[in-house]
């Protein structure tokens, strides 16, 4: 019984310290042709645990941005790994980030200097604009239970594609999301530890109906965009160093303009 409980425990270790590289392409309502290609890669949930540079150097080259999620720190956990991650991310591609709850509990002044000289944009509240050529889309970045989100997303233009980065992904599905093209979210750590049948043991009710993975934010034929939401499992762990059905995950995305909207239809 003993060698069976450590053998569980070294496989848990093992998945929480093994990264899958998960690619998507998604199709965005109103992107710019110019747009269409490009790639995004997408972490979030760092914490405590230091990115791999073989892992991220393997994303060299492939990737217009790179956003990062949020819970780029924990409270108690060295600042040199949160600097080291932030630097490698920022050296592959031009990165945004926002910030999670950890990031909060750990210390906004010393993690947004960290940032600035990493030269990662913190997208406190703030909407920028990306560029390729001469067309754009809006990259709106929310804070960690935000009080503007629903002024930001009605800013949105009907023509214009956007894309919202924030940590919570229960903070966007309160409002009013016929704006949002795509959203990144994380914070669940899709449950971090999943037993077969029982489900996640560790994340609360609430957030089971998006555990993980790609959702639909159409709510009715009347919304005028098929929006979509991705739940990062995370890349780092909370509470516990382990994971089980549950791998830690990056993600590489690439945008489509929709099939109906390309110029060879």
């Amino acid at each position: 019984m003993l060698v069976v409980a450590v053998l569980l425990l070294f496989h848990m270790w093992k998945e929480a310290h093994t990264t899958v590289i998960t690619e998507d392409e998604v199709e965005l309502t109103h992107l710019p042709a110019s747009f269409d290609g490009a790639t995004i890669i997408f972490i979030s949930d760092t914490h405590a645990r230091l990115l791999k540079t073989k892992e991220v150097e393997q994303l060299r080259g492939k990737a217009d941005w790179v956003f990062i999620g949020g819970d780029m720190a924990e409270e108690g956990s060295s600042w040199s790994i949160v600097r080291q991650n932030v630097r490698l991310l920022s050296s592959v591609a031009p990165t945004y980030a926002v910030y999670g709850n950890h990031d909060k509990k750990a210390g906004e002044a010393y993690l947004s200097r960290i940032l600035a000289d990493s030269s990662v944009q913190l997208l406190q509240d703030k909407a920028i604009y990306l560029q390729k050529g001469t067309e754009h889309v809006r990259l709106v970045g929310l804070d960690y239970r935000s009080k503007q989100a629903t002024e930001l997303l009605q800013e949105s233009k009907e023509d214009c594609s956007t894309i919202v980065l924030v940590h919570d992904p229960l903070d966007v599905l309160r409002l009013d999301l016929d704006a949002a093209d795509l959203i990144l979210s994380g914070h669940t750590h899709g449950g971090q530890i999943v037993f077969p049948v029982i489900g996640p043991v560790l994340l609360s009710k609430a957030y089971r109906v998006v555990k993980s993975g790609w959702f639909s934010l159409k709510r009715s034929d009347e919304d005028t965009r098929s929006g979509k939401m991705l739940v990062s499992r995370g890349y780092g762990t909370n509470h516990l160093p382990f994971r089980l059905c549950c791998p830690a995950e990056m993600h590489l995305i690439t945008l489509r303009i929709p099939i109906v909207n390309s110029p060879d239809q």
